[in-house]
């Protein structure tokens, strides 16, 4: 029988116990989807508050984690959005493939999907011969993208609040924008010579599934909105193409 190293043992243990934490940790704060404190997760769980920052910390650091732009909690970060892509269902993937890469093909313009599920952004398909400035800056501040804002003028107005730095008259007028237009746009706030526009995607019943976005330079945001009519098209078909999510307006929550 081979021998044990009891040194080995003792180091193994204390790492498995961090990973266990870490794990309980993310799950806690995908349970508050609008972000929680560290001193919330550490009452929780019945763990040290030194030790929880020890690990937010290190999460944060490694993108599994964001802390809230003002800085009251943590939400999940762009690596858990890139896990949970990684392993959804690939099923209906050829049917939106084919609707996004006619886009691009008619258009000539870097196309984006999302979808929204539990009051958050998921990018679907993100074009890869013009990806997005910054997608963590997306995620962490919906206002700063069209794609956010179409989600930012569902969801009632305290999520947005919670979800958002941009101050409730910003709120409101991307809401009354996005009202009247049926999309959104936004010129230089994720890249200063970058801007897009975007277009809800929505189930038959009218409920907000997703966006489909549209980037170019700020000098050509006008030109390219001639292309909004292909755009709701492809919203359209994008919708039948796949099982998303419905996103409810009435309760910022995600239905099966």
């Amino acid at each position: 029988m081979p021998s044990r190293d009891p040194g080995a043992e003792a180091v193994a243990a204390p790492r498995a116990n961090n990973i266990a934490l870490a794990l309980e940790i993310l799950e806690q704060v995908a349970r508050h989807r609008t972000g929680v404190t560290a001193n919330d997760i550490s009452r929780t769980l019945d763990v040290p508050r030194a030790t929880v920052y020890r690990i937010v910390n290190s999460l944060v650091q490694d993108e599994f984690l964001l802390r809230r732009p003002d800085l009251k909690g943590f939400i999940l970060g762009a690596r858990v959005v890139e896990l949970a892509h990684l392993v959804a269902p690939t099923s209906a993937t050829a049917g939106y493939e084919q609707v996004l890469e006619s886009l691009r093909r008619e258009t000539g313009q870097a196309i984006h999907f999302a979808r929204f599920a539990d009051a958050g952004i998921v990018l679907v398909d993100e074009d890869r011969r013009s990806p997005i400035s910054d997608p963590h800056g997306l995620i962490r501040d919906p206002a700063r993208s069209a794609i956010g804002r179409l989600l930012l003028a569902e969801v009632p107005a305290a999520t947005a609040t919670a979800m958002s730095s941009a101050s409730l008259d910003d709120l409101a007028e991307i809401a009354e924008a996005a009202r009247v237009l049926d999309y959104t746009q936004q010129i230089g706030l994720l890249s200063p010579d970058r801007a897009c526009f975007a277009v809800p995607v929505r189930s038959p019943a009218g409920a907000l599934l997703g966006a489909l976005a549209l980037a170019t330079s700020v000098s050509r945001i006008s030109t390219a909105a001639r292309h909004v009519g292909l755009l709701r098209q492809a919203a359209a078909a994008l919708a039948e193409a796949l099982p998303l999510p419905v996103h409810s307006r009435a309760t910022g929550a995600a239905a099966p």
